[in-house]
């Protein structure tokens, strides 16, 4: 069924993760909110293992009732274990390449660390914005001057609260587009550099501040290098491309793991902004030589790890049936019981004040460690 080029399938995926979204953080975030003055580390805990049902719901949406299939490859050389919190790079193919890869934090069982770095603009949203804040997702006003500060509140915030987390970076700023291929195409000719067809030239600044901010503060240990490819199907360039069903039939991720002492060994005289810079322009060039390769189904070097193992569809149903009885059950108490109907609204005003009134939910997380 398509409605004006929107597909009934694709658009049901959006109701039910933007309903999902929203009543679990009214029913299932709010209660937890006065744990902040009393335990924290038990706030966060419960918090992330209620964001992680509703991140297993979209895989299953994406692998399951969609029919993506994702393909995970693990490098054979750079296959450093982390023991603290990670950096993951990744090219910016399309503006959903963020969502495909809550696939591979699923089978990483990473679910609940992940941290995303969005537009502020996306905090305006009622609902999904307030679950997104409730995560932590970090976002930014594209003006370094203000970013550089929200940056540092959350990792710092993280430090003192002593837990793991795993940021998610596109160094490239955007996606791919004819404007942005031009952008970077001008920069490739004004600093003498290849043009580049598969990636964007990366940026540079952000991720060195938020790494040496981690570093200083002993944070991290490892970097994940992570390049995405798209195959079969069409590609997603935007959201209305979901809802058209213009997807494609295998997403496939390489991921690199480095660990960050190895990224600096032997290079003691120069600074350590300098070593990330040549580093992930090399990773930038040598990702331009896989992706040519791999898109046009060339050989490619053995130096991953496939794997080959199904996802379990039996477990990720699992996640459907919690929110089918759970939403029912809501729906039902809050139809039938003035308490239920009473706390709705309370926690619906919570938010509300602090979207639009106070200073966003993030800000109130974070605040309120004293």
């Amino acid at each position: 069924m398509a409605i004006k080029g929107i597909k009934f399938k694709y658009l049901l995926v959006i109701l039910m993760l933007y309903v999902t979204s929203t009543i679990g953080t009214l029913y299932m975030l709010f209660p937890y909110t006065i744990l902040l003055y009393f335990n924290r580390k038990l706030y966060h805990k419960l918090c992330d293992y209620s964001l992680q049902i509703w991140f297993g719901f979209a895989v299953f949406l994406l692998e399951v009732f969609c029919g993506i299939k994702i393909h995970m490859h693990v490098s054979k050389v750079n296959k450093y274990e982390s023991k603290k919190s990670t950096i993951a790079l990744m090219n910016h193919r399309t503006r959903l390449d963020w969502l495909f890869y809550f696939c591979i934090l699923y089978r990483l069982n990473a679910l609940s660390q992940i941290k995303i770095i969005l537009k502020d603009s996306l905090k305006r949203i009622p609902g999904p914005a307030w679950a997104m804040q409730t995560a932590l997702f970090i976002f930014i006003r594209r003006k370094w001057t203000e970013d550089q500060i929200i940056f540092n509140k959350f990792i710092d915030y993280y430090n003192k609260i002593e837990k793991k987390f795993m940021i998610l970076i596109f160094p490239e700023g955007t996606n791919m587009s004819q404007d942005s291929i031009q952008k970077s195409n001008k920069f490739a000719d004004e600093k003498n550099l290849p043009r580049y067809e598969y990636v964007i030239h990366p940026r540079v600044t952000g991720f060195n501040h938020i790494f040496k901010r981690m570093y200083s503060n002993e944070q991290i240990d490892c970097i994940h290098d992570v390049t995405v490819g798209y195959r079969g199907g069409k590609m997603p360039e935007r959201e209305t491309d979901f809802l058209a069903g213009n997807m494609p039939k295998e997403i496939h991720f390489y991921i690199d793991k480095f660990c960050c002492e190895k990224i600096f060994e032997d290079k003691n005289e120069k600074p350590k902004s300098e070593i990330l810079e040549e580093w992930i322009c090399e990773r930038w060039k040598q990702k331009e030589e896989f992706l040519k390769k791999f898109y046009n189904q060339e050989q490619l070097e053995n130096n991953y790890e496939t794997n080959a193992s199904p996802i379990n569809k039996f477990y990720l149903t699992m996640y459907p049936v919690f929110w089918f009885f759970s939403l029912s059950l809501i729906f039902l108490l809050t139809y039938y019981n003035l308490f239920v109907r009473s706390f709705l609204l309370i926690a619906f005003s919570f938010y509300f004040y602090q979207q639009f009134i106070s200073n966003n939910i993030d800000n109130f997380i974070i605040n309120s460690l004293k």
